[in-house]
């Protein structure tokens, strides 16, 4: 297909503005290759930062909250702390702690908003890594781990409560 062809069968997309030199460098790619259809190149994967490390004492403080937002997520950190830098979905999360999607969502953002609230944990966020891929990276979904040291604090906070199964919800 030439240029001139192209151009009578525009469509427009919505991309991203962080998306777009990607964009138009794919299309000046395609055009030097005559047109022909070929796998746009995976870009590699970016190391998304880490989480700020808590101190055991606000651990600990933070471990003995009550409501079902904090059980939830307490519930979830304990699954994480099993095998720490291993990236968990959403999807295996919510199946090993018995939640529905729904309720880990709202049970996250209830703790972020709580944390943000409280000026000894305004500056930590949340105790836990998340990862949010872009579709360039070729993953869909959102990803939780914790650092080896967070998960050896962690455990200790919980004692035997973060080495043992995740209760059911």
């Amino acid at each position: 297909m030439s240029v001139d062809d192209a151009d009578s069968e525009l469509v427009h997309i919505a991309v991203p503005a962080a998306y777009v030199p990607h964009v138009a460098a794919l299309l000046a790619e395609l055009d030097g290759w005559g047109g022909e259809a070929r796998p746009a190149p995976r870009q590699p994967r970016p190391r998304p930062p880490e989480a700020v490390e808590w101190p055991t004492p606000e651990l600990s403080r933070f471990a003995r909250g009550r409501s079902k937002s904090h059980d939830t997520v307490l519930r979830m950190l304990d699954l994480l702390a099993t095998r720490p830098g291993e990236w968990f979905s959403a999807e295996e999360v919510c199946a090993a702690i018995a939640v529905p999607r729904h309720r880990l969502g709202g049970a996250l953002a209830g703790v972020s908003r709580m944390l943000r609230s409280h000026p000894a944990y305004r500056d930590l966020g949340l105790p836990l890594n998340r990862y949010v891929p872009s579709s360039l990276d070729g993953e869909t979904g959102t990803f939780y781990w914790v650092s080896p040291e967070q998960a050896r604090r962690w455990r200790q906070v919980r004692g035997d409560r973060g080495s043992t199964p995740p209760r059911p919800g």
